[in-house]
């Protein structure tokens, strides 16, 4: 039944070539003028480290406090990557592999202040209380890491730096390219579904319903889409920061791809990581933006709209996670050959 999928996406294109087109358009262009250009280099020099053999001289205890700063500084997905390595390696049992794949897989700092602070929200105070929301989360993933047992490493040959930069320039660019496909079919999906009138239902908050289900699909979407939205900036940054540290289908994707993952399991230890992140934005703005008023009591007609603002979005989260579970576990079930 997969096929019906890339069916009904042929047809939406047929039918609303305008809508795809324009989506894909803004996609690529924020493609090109703000992921590209900051995390490029990034990319190529996390690369580079990795091909450097650090991976042979991690110290057995001293695991979770390498492998965790190391997905941080690589970014999204060098922590799947550096699990997958060390369990084809035979260092990680698959459990503590996918463990590690759970926890350390993590956006890195360079797109958080230049891409979203700075470029989709136009404020670099923007980036503290994200930084600090999304990795101050990222530390109780030391518990669950502090118990993995990584086993000895093969010593690997003597690096070059002759053979390992070319290397790493064509992984940095395999990666880049990967995240501009991702983030041009989330969005193109996303104007499809927006052009069949489905997010008319949530009335209102339908402009909210449909970066919530985008963000769900692909971050750098769903982010950009939320950054113009007409919320409070305390909610909007909540917001963002549950679809960056939730990573969306296309980050799940990726990291299935270096780590045969358990999805139920992998989902629920990003969705609960993802809600302590957002929850803990949502409070930590208001005192980095002094400008944003601290949230009060509303009125009972506020609140009776704050109600029903929180029901669309959350039958609209339902949605679009209920896609993403049923969109990557046919893919995962495809893989295996079921």
């Amino acid at each position: 039944m997969l096929f019906l999928f890339p069916l009904l996406i042929l047809f939406g294109l047929i039918a609303a070539p305008d809508a795809a087109m324009n989506a894909a358009y803004a996609a690529a262009l924020l493609w090109w003028t703000r992921v590209l250009p900051s995390l490029l280099p990034y990319l190529i020099a996390s690369s580079l480290l990795l091909r450097s053999g650090i991976l042979s001289r991690l110290p057995k205890r001293a695991s979770p406090f390498l492998l965790l700063p190391l997905g941080i500084l690589g970014g999204y997905p060098v922590g799947a990557r550096v699990a997958g390595k060390l369990y084809r390696d035979g260092a990680l049992s698959r459990s503590d592999a996918q463990r590690t794949a759970a926890f350390c897989n993590l956006p890195n700092p360079v797109f958080l202040i230049s891409v979203v602070a700075a470029g989709m929200f136009r404020d670099a105070r923007t980036a503290l209380p994200l930084l600090l929301g999304i990795f101050g989360t990222a530390l109780f993933g030391l518990i669950p890491l502090s118990r993995i047992h990584v086993k000895a490493i093969p010593s690997e040959a003597s690096p070059t730096l002759s053979h390992d930069l070319p290397a790493a320039i064509g992984d940095g660019v395999q990666a880049i390219l990967n995240i501009g496909g991702c983030l041009v079919f989330a969005s193109v999906l996303g104007a499809l579904l927006e052009s069949t009138g489905v997010f008319r239902l949530f009335g209102t908050a339908a402009p909210t319903a449909c970066a919530v289900t985008l963000g769900l699909f692909e971050m750098t979407s769903g982010v950009s889409a939320v950054a113009a939205l007409p919320l409070s900036l305390p909610l909007r940054l909540a917001l963002t920061a549950f679809f960056i540290q939730f990573g969306g289908a296309s980050v799940l994707l990726q990291s299935a791809s270096h780590v045969p993952l358990s999805l139920p399991r992998y989902c629920l230890i990003r969705l609960c990581t993802a809600l302590l992140a957002a929850l803990t934005v949502y409070y930590l703005t208001p005192l980095f933006c002094p400008a944003v008023a601290v949230p009060t009591l509303a009125s009972r007609a506020e609140m009776l709209q704050n109600g029903f603002d929180l029901l669309a979005v959350s039958l609209s989260s339902a949605l679009g996670l209920l896609l993403v579970f049923v969109f990557t576990f046919g893919l995962s079930k495809r893989k295996r050959g079921v």
